[in-house]
C-alpha cells in the first residue's frame, strides 16, 4: 500500500501542475481567483487521498461519508476529463498556430486564453455530467445463445461483475442491479469477483439488498478488491449470504451437463486449475469464473469451454480504454483464445469516479442450449 500511496502522490501532484499551468498560470486571473482555482484542482486530484484520510482516521461516516465521496470522486472525474480536453486542445491550438502564422491566434493571447479556458471548464462539466448519468442508469442487458452438445438441458445464466459495493453505493443503485439480473428469471447467477470494495462492517443494509438476488444457485468469485478487503470475512459473509464461493473449486451444476469453476483473482492468489477441474467430467461445458481475463493466457487448448471475467470495466472513462487493453490485452466482449472462449463484461457498477464514457455498464445472459447431433 506505501508505494501505491507514493504512485498515487505522484501522478495528483503531476496532474495537478499540468491542469493549473495550462488553465490559470498564464491567464491574466486575479490572485484570489488563481488561488481557488488551485485548491479546486488539488482537491480533485487528491480526493482519493483524503477519502482515505477521513476513512482511516473516522472523520466521517455514514450519509455523511457516501455524499462526501461520491462529490469528491465526481470531482476527479471533473479534473480528469478537464485535462484531456486541455491536452487535446493545446496540441491542435499550436497545429492551428505554426500552420497558419496568425498571430490573432497566438496561444500568448491572453483574451483568447481565457475565453478557451471557459468553453474548455464548461465542455468538460457537460461531459462530466454526461457521463455520470452512463454510470448510473440501468446497466445494458446482453444476451448470447450458445448450442452445444454438452448441454443436457436448456439453461440460463446472468454473469455480473464489479459492482464495486461500499460505503457510498446508494442503495437504489444495488436495487436497480438486483432487479435487473431477477427481471431476466436466471437458473444460475454468476458473480465474477470485485462485487464488494471494503470490508463487511457496515454494510449490512446493502448486502441485504444483494440477497435479494433470485436464482436455483448463486456462484462468486473473488476479484482483486475482495482480496484487498478481508477475504476470510468476506468468505464467511458471502456464504451467509447464501452465495457459494467458489475459490479454487468446482462443482456440477445440477443435470445441466454444466460444470462450473471459480478461481481467485490471478494477481492476488495463485489459481489451482487442478483442483478447480477435479470433479469435472470430459463430458462436462466446462464454465471458468475469473475475475481478470488474463487468466486466459494460461489455460491449455480446449481447457474451458468458456471463460467470464470482468475486471476491465471496458475501460470505464474514455481514453482509459487503451490503458486498459494495454494492460489485460483484451478490453470487452467475446474472444478466441487458443480454442478457449473468453467472454469479459464491462461490469454493473464503476469504479472511482462515478462515472463512464464509451463504455455502458452491463449484464449478460447466456442461453445454453442443447445441440442435437446431426444424423
Amino acid at each position: 500500500m506505501p508505494i501505491f500511496l507514493i504512485m498515487t502522490f505522484i501522478v495528483a501532484f503531476s496532474c495537478l501542475l499540468i491542469t493549473y499551468r495550462i488553465l490559470a498560470n498564464y491567464s491574466n486571473f486575479p490572485l484570489w481567483a488563481k488561488l481557488g482555482i488551485f485548491l479546486w484542482l488539488a482537491v480533485s486530484w487528491f480526493s482519493p487521498v483524503i477519502l482515505r484520510l477521513i476513512r482511516n482516521y473516522n472523520l466521517l461516516s455514514g450519509t455523511a461519508y457516501a455524499i462526501v465521496a461520491k462529490t469528491a470522486y465526481f470531482m476527479l472525474g471533473i479534473a480528469f476529463i478537464l485535462i484531456m480536453l486541455l491536452l487535446m486542445r493545446e496540441i491542435v491550438w499550436y497545429a492551428i498556430y505554426y500552420i497558419s502564422k496568425n498571430e490573432s491566434l497566438s496561444p500568448d493571447n491572453v483574451s483568447l486564453l481565457n475565453r478557451n479556458n471557459l468553453i474548455t471548464v464548461i465542455l468538460a462539466v457537460l461531459i462530466a455530467f454526461y457521463s455520470a448519468y452512463e454510470a448510473n442508469k440501468t446497466p445494458n442487458v446482453i444476451d448470447f445463445t450458445i448450442e452445444n452438445n454438452k448441454i443436457k438441458q436448456d439453461t440460463k445464466v446472468v454473469v455480473a461483475s464489479d459492482l464495486h459495493i461500499d460505503m457510498a453505493t446508494p442503495l437504489w443503485q444495488i436495487k436497480q442491479i438486483v432487479d435487473l439480473i431477477n427481471a431476466q428469471n436466471p437458473d444460475y447467477v454468476l458473480l465474477v469477483g470485485d462485487i464488494i470494495d471494503e470490508e463487511p462492517e457496515g454494510l449490512d443494509e446493502k448486502l441485504d439488498e444483494l440477497k435479494k438476488l433470485k436464482a436455483k444457485k448463486i456462484y462468486l468469485s473473488f476479484g482483486n478488491h475482495e482480496h484487498y478487503n478481508a477475504p476470510a470475512k468476506w468468505l464467511i459473509k458471502f456464504t451467509e449470504l447464501g452465495f457459494d464461493v467458489l475459490y479454487n473449486t468446482g462443482e456440477q451444476i445440477d443435470n445441466t451437463g454444466i460444470f462450473v469453476a471459480g478461481i481467485p483473482d490471478m494477481y492476488s492468489v495463485e489459481p489451482n486449475f487442478k483442483k478447480a477441474e477435479y470433479y469435472a467430467t470430459d463430458d462436462n461445458y466446462k464454465i471458468l469464473m475469473s475475475h481478470s481475463p488474463a487468466i486466459i493466457k494460461q489455460l491449455k487448448e480446449n481447457q474451458f469451454d468458456l471463460t467470464v471475467s470482468g475486471h476491465t470495466h471496458g475501460g470505464q472513462i474514455y481514453p482509459f480504454h487503451y490503458i486498459v487493453k494495454s494492460a489485460n490485452d483484451f478490453l470487452a466482449g467475446m474472444y478466441q483464445v487458443n480454442n478457449n472462449s473468453l467472454y469479459i463484461t464491462r461490469g454493473a457498477g464503476y469504479w472511482g469516479p462515478p462515472m463512464r464514457i464509451f463504455a455502458p455498464s452491463d449484464i449478460t445472459v447466456f442461453n445454453f442450449k442443447r445441440k442435437e447431433n446431426e444424423k
